[in-house]
Parts: C-alpha cells; structure tokens; sequence
C-alpha cells in the first residue's frame, strides 16, 4: 500500500522562491510605475523609510485623518485649517515616491508596519454621497448633472436642478459604475491585497482605538497622536435605515459582497446602524 508523504522546501528552494517571489513584485511595481500609478500605489498610499510603516488610505475611511497624522510625522503636514492639502497629487510619501527595491523591501519585510482601515459598504456609500454629492462640491459638478439627467430631475433656469436622492445616486452608480471614482470603489480593489500583505486591517468603527494603537506601535510622537484625534472631513451620522430599504440594500449588498464577504460585514447591518 503506497504511502502518503510530505516534504518541506529546503532553505535553498525557500530563498530561491523568495527571491523569484521579490522578482514578480518588482516586475508589479515597475509595471504601476509605467501605467502612471494605480491610485493606490501612489494617492491613497503613505509610507515611510524612517519610520517603518505603508498606510494603504481609503476614501471615506477616516482617509484625512491618517494621511494628515502620517505627514505630520513626516514633516510635510498642512497647517490643520488646510487639511485639504493632503489630498493633493504631491503629497506624500506615497509608495511609488521611492525606488522599486525599497518598495519590495517595504512591502514583504516583517520590519515594516502594514496597515489599513475598512468600512461597512453601507455605511461609507452614504457617507460619499452626502460629502460629494448631497451638496455643491464643485468638483462634482458633472456627475451631479449625469445623475439629474438620467432620474429625470426638473428643469429651472434651463437646466435640471434639485438636491441629489440617495435612491438616484445608487441607482446610477449601479448602471454606469465607471464614471464614478474610488469613492464608491471597492474596497478590496483599494487594498491591493493580492500584494499587500497587511499586518493590520482595522475598522473605522473602532478607528480611535486601533489606529492609537498602530500609532503607539510605531512609537509615534504626542504631536501625532495628538493630530489622530482630530476629525477632519466629518459628514454627520445618520441612521441606515433611513436611507435604505430591503430592495435597495440588496442591490446594494450585490455589489459590494466582495467587501461584506472579505472584511466581515453583515448583509443586514443597514437595518441596525
């Protein structure tokens, strides 16, 4: 009777892996560098050499607050009236500010703190569309006609006006996903955890707590701390359930399940939050 065996790697096939593993990271980031840098790579990341940690933001998850605390500590903070400033496109560090090497360094050395924050997709949907579409952000000004066209809103003054319904926005958003931006994308896409493996993934619903924590970790000065328990870019809370109903949750649920059914959320959270 034949019998089953298993084998372990020897050293020399697991550095020989490991360097094959650090080469197709490499090719990957090479790759982001030449397409001109998917948003996470670059927008939403933070990381730091001299502190040892990579930030992967998201939007709608406590982004401003991280990414204000992180620049702060790394001495290219906007004053706290211009938090705005860390969004822009030369703020920093993000990954692909750095050399490849490093970055693979970064990325697969148990010396560097990876960490994220997660939403309930209910949740954050409604928080992105009362910050960018409940009211006149000029930079949403298209998407917020799109939306009235295609609900039929009413013409005043020749064009069509009129505050955008929560209802109307998901409805767009699950026709034409395309034309709206990481605001309402997946949260696992923004991760990039097919690359990223991640030492902390924390939820925005306990965000004080665990991001003191990562902060604590890192040995973070008080300034920092200090930063991390500011709330920049609030939208007011609401009850869930005064925006959705079963139909709608369950269009909703459809497609966001990669996020319910990666981080941990319930398909009925919006009928209790």
């Amino acid at each position: 009777m034949g019998e089953c065996q298993s084998r372990w790697p020897s050293v020399g096939e697991s550095v020989q892996n490991s360097v094959v593993e650090k080469e197709v990271l490499a090719a990957r980031v090479e790759a982001a560098r030449a397409e001109g840098g998917h948003t996470s790579w670059c927008y939403h990341s933070r990381a730091s050499l001299a502190h040892r940690y990579v930030a992967m933001t998201v939007p709608k998850v406590a982004c401003t607050t991280i990414k204000m605390a992180l620049q702060t500590w790394e001495g290219c903070g906007p004053p706290p009236e211009r938090w705005g400033d860390v969004h822009a496109s030369w703020a920093g560090p993000t990954l692909l500010a750095y050399p490849t090497a490093p970055i693979v360094e970064m990325l697969r050395s148990p010396d560097y703190l990876r960490f994220s924050f997660v939403r309930n997709p209910y949740s954050r949907l409604v928080s992105a569309w009362k910050s960018k579409l409940a009211w006149a952000d000029p930079q949403y000004r298209q998407l917020r006609a799109s939306i009235r066209e295609a609900c039929d809103y009413p013409v005043v003054d020749g064009q069509r006006a009129g505050p955008i319904l929560f209802r109307d926005a998901v409805r767009c958003l699950l026709d034409d996903p395309g034309v709206f931006d990481d605001h309402w994308s997946l949260q696992v896409d923004l991760l990039v955890a097919d690359v990223i493996d991640y030492h902390v993934v924390g939820r925005f619903e306990r965000f004080d707590q665990q991001f003191h924590a990562i902060l604590r970790r890192l040995d973070a000065p008080p300034e920092v701390v200090g930063i991390a328990r500011r709330v920049f870019n609030p939208t007011q809370p609401m009850p869930l359930a005064a925006v959705y109903d079963p139909q709608l949750a369950r269009r909703v649920y459809g497609l966001y399940i990669a996020d319910f059914e990666t981080f941990g959320y319930h398909k009925d959270s919006w009928r209790y939050e």
